[in-house]
């Protein structure tokens, strides 16, 4: 009987092992799904990133030409009141006014209104005259220009024209493939004399 025993005892740990085994086996599986798919997030973090980054680029080099515009006018350009803005002379116009875009707005499904520059539809843009550059395709950078105010020269309140015209020039930089998109905006100073 003393045999029996100890077969008995050899059973018991031979279970034992077996279910340590498995027991590091399923540690091991769940590390290793863990570790696939923090893996596959940092794919996706690092795709979204790169997306944006273009995005921005895109708005940047449009934010850019907008204001390199307004720094060649010599003369104060003409200003828009209603789509698209255009008109005959083109390095001489396709200037909103102050309110005319906001107008123009959508609102969104809730009934509450957008400010134009959240407007993120290419199309949207493009039949308010919005200038687009020359981008790879899938991708796509304009920019609107809004006249603000004009501020008169106190020392020269009598000259005509003596004063800052204050501008906003508005870009948007879309990457059509991943749907990242960023709105830049600036303010630009320009005195016509």
């Amino acid at each position: 009987m003393g045999n029996v025993t100890y077969r008995s005892g050899q059973h018991k740990q031979a279970g034992a092992v077996l279910a340590a085994v498995l027991m590091i086996v399923m540690v091991v599986t769940i590390l290793g799904i863990t570790a696939i798919s923090t893996a596959s997030l940092e794919g996706k973090l690092a795709r979204n990133y790169q997306d944006r980054s273009q995005a921005f680029q895109l708005a940047e080099r449009a934010l850019q030409a907008g204001e390199q515009v307004l720094g060649a006018l010599t003369t104060e350009p003409l200003l828009c009141t209603a789509a698209p803005c255009t008109c005959a002379d083109a390095a001489n116009c396709k200037v909103w006014e102050r309110t005319a875009l906001q107008q123009a707005s959508l609102t969104e499904s809730g009934g509450n209104p957008f400010k134009w520059w959240e407007i993120q539809n290419g199309s949207w843009w493009l039949n308010k005259g919005a200038t687009a550059l020359a981008v790879p395709t899938g991708s796509t950078a304009m920019y609107l220009i809004e006249k603000r105010s004009f501020v008169q020269n106190n020392a020269q309140a009598n000259v005509i024209g003596s004063g800052l015209n204050y501008y906003t020039v508005t870009a948007i930089g879309m990457d059509d493939g991943s749907g990242a998109q960023v709105v830049l905006q600036s303010h630009f100073m320009k005195r016509f004399n």
